[in-house]
Formats: structure tokens, sequence, C-alpha cells
């Protein structure tokens, strides 16, 4: 279960964090394979750094397109270790054990906003040593702890100070695990990508989604919470400024924004809806209050701007099903709606 890191392979394009995680491996004097700038970095950190064409015996070719697509690198990171003919294998082709892999990739996404129409640059932003270190260590998740980004540096270390250097089983596969669905995300990319540049798309799509937040329950007792995912890498057209919403809670909030986004389009006034189980309990625009209406929805000497009058409306309709509603408001809500809106009980707005 638990795997000594005794050899790192270190080759990444973002080097943020890099002078923690590099003091840290030559505190635990892990020797160091690595290329290019990571390995000048790492070896101003204090890392004992052996240059992988140096260990591999071959340099650096094709304008650095191979650098790693060696066997002396994939066969340190796919040997499984305590098979007698891998052993054997390792010990005549002169082929070290890898214990921990930390990669991340070029960012492709990046490249294509940049400069969208600039094949030849894309091409060369396409990363391929580093998924393929980035696969062959997931899958040997037995033997080869895989770290593909910054943010788990901090983990790396906590797991290795924790157990004497090494790193366990469980903490293995849960990095190999987050490393698919990098690789998965990047492939998506690229051939997303791709399918715009050519004559004949493939019929086969491939989304990425990424998980920006849990949601607060899932809609039956038995399941466990969904999440708010964006798309492709791009960014959500919303922001959660404050609690935890629910799956519903997002129903509503969209559901009831499209509603009163085209009704204040529609009539040029403000308008508001009351959204409950993704059906509205009440919609309205912001016409004065008769002072019947004033009495019976309870606003008596409230002050009453448009905007408050197009929510107190939308709320009345059915002010029943409305308790513990969404609200959604077509113009910013001022102060006169906001004292309305305090007294109400509401799951969001």
């Amino acid at each position: 279960d638990m795997v000594e890191v005794k050899t790192a392979l270190v080759s990444v394009f973002d080097k943020t964090g890099l002078k923690e995680l590099g003091e840290f491996l030559a505190a635990r004097k892990v020797h160091v394979l690595s290329t290019g700038g990571t390995a000048a970095k790492l070896r101003e950190y204090g890392c004992t750094v052996q240059d992988v064409a140096e260990y591999t015996g071959s340099p650096e070719i094709l304008d650095g397109r191979v650098k790693t697509l060696h066997p002396k690198v994939h066969g340190g990171l796919l040997a499984a270790r305590g098979n007698e003919k891998h052993q054997k294998d390792m010990a005549t082709h002169g082929i070290r054990s890898i214990d921990l892999v930390i990669v991340n990739l070029y960012p492709f996404r990046d490249a294509v906003a940049a400069q969208p129409d600039d094949f030849p640059y894309c091409i060369e932003n396409i990363d391929i040593g580093g998924p393929a270190m980035i696969r062959a260590s997931a899958k040997n998740n037995a033997h080869v702890a895989i770290c593909t980004s910054p943010s788990q540096y901090p983990k790396i270390m906590e797991e290795m100070k924790a157990n004497g250097g090494c790193t366990r089983m469980a903490f293995r596969r849960n990095l190999a695990a987050a490393a698919y669905a990098l690789t998965s995300s990047y492939d998506a990319a690229v051939s997303q990508w791709m399918a715009t540049q050519v004559t004949e798309p493939p019929s086969t799509k491939t989304v990425s989604f990424e998980v920006e937040r849990p949601l607060k329950y899932g809609c039956n007792p038995h399941q466990l919470p969904a999440g708010l995912c964006s798309v492709n890498g791009l960014k959500l057209p919303f922001e959660v400024v404050s609690g935890t919403p629910g799956y519903i809670n997002l129903l509503d909030a969209v559901n009831a924004w499209q509603l009163v986004y085209e009704l204040g389009k529609a009539t040029g006034k403000p308008a508001a809806a009351s959204f409950k189980h993704v059906s509205p309990a009440g919609a309205a625009i912001g016409v004065p209050l008769s002072d019947a209406e004033v009495g019976v929805y309870e606003v008596k000497g409230k002050p009453l701007t448009p905007v408050a009058c197009a929510y107190v409306r939308a709320r009345n309709a059915d002010p029943m099903c409305s308790f513990g509603d969404f609200v959604a408001i077509s113009s910013e809500v001022d102060v006169a709606t906001a004292n309305i809106l305090k007294i109400e009980v509401s799951d969001g707005i």
C-alpha cells in the first residue's frame, strides 16, 4: 500500500508553487528527473536534478516535440513493482522506478482563445508528452502518484509528511481519478477545436463539465448533492453571491429571470416573479397599487416604488404558494423593495 517517494519526474508549464515543492523535495533528498526551464528552477531551489536527456541518453529533438517519449521514462512509470519480469527488464535497460510525477499541460484553450485562426500555432500548443506521462502514471496508480495541478502540491507534501515520505494507495487512486478527468477535458478541448477546422466534422462530440461549487442537497433523500458546473471551461452566466443554493433553487432562478427579463423588456416597466418548484406562483409589472390592494397586501404606510409594486403584486398572486419561493426582479432592487423582501420567507433572489 505504501510507496516511498525516492524519484520524482517534474515537468510543468505552470510554475506556480514550484519553489515550495522544490524545497520540500530537496529536504527529502528526492532524486528529480526534469526538463528545460523546470529543471533550471528546481536546481535553484536545491533539488538534485538529472536532466531527462541525460537519463535517457537521448537529447530533446524536433524543436522539443520529443523530450520524455522514451522507454526509460515510460518504463519507469508503467513497471509493476514486484513483477519479476518487469524488474528484470528494468535492470537490463537501466530503467529507474519513478514514484511521483508532477506534470501540467500547455494551456490549449488559452492558445485557441488568443489566436483562434492560426492553425499551426494552435497545433503546436497541443501537448503530447504531458498527457502520455499523466495517463501512464494514472494507470500505474498502484505504484505511482500523479500530480497535475499546483493546487495539489500542499496535499502531496502533507501526505508525504504524514507517512514518512510515502504515499498511500487511496491517495494515489484519488490523484489518478483527477488525472484522467484532466486528460479527458484536455482532449475534449482539442477535439472541439479540430472539429471547427475540417470539412467533415466527426459525429462524436465530447462536452467537458467542471464542478464550480456543490449544491445544497439532492432532490430526494437517497441522492447525493448535485454540482453546479461550467461547460468546456466557459464562465458561469451568473454568480452566487451568498448561501448555498439547491438544484431546484437554480432552476427557479434561471426560469424566473428569463420571465422577468422578457416581461420587463416587452412592457418597459419593472417586472417581478415568484417561482416555486420551477413554476411561477406569481408574476407582475410595476404599476401602482390601489388603496384596496395596499390594504389587502398589508403594505400600508410602506414606500412603494414601481419595483416594489411589481414585487408585491407577484408575491401576493398566491402568497401561500410563494412561501419559500425564489424571487426574480428585472431591475435593481431599491431600498423600498428590499424592506419588503426582508420580511418575507424566500429561498433566494
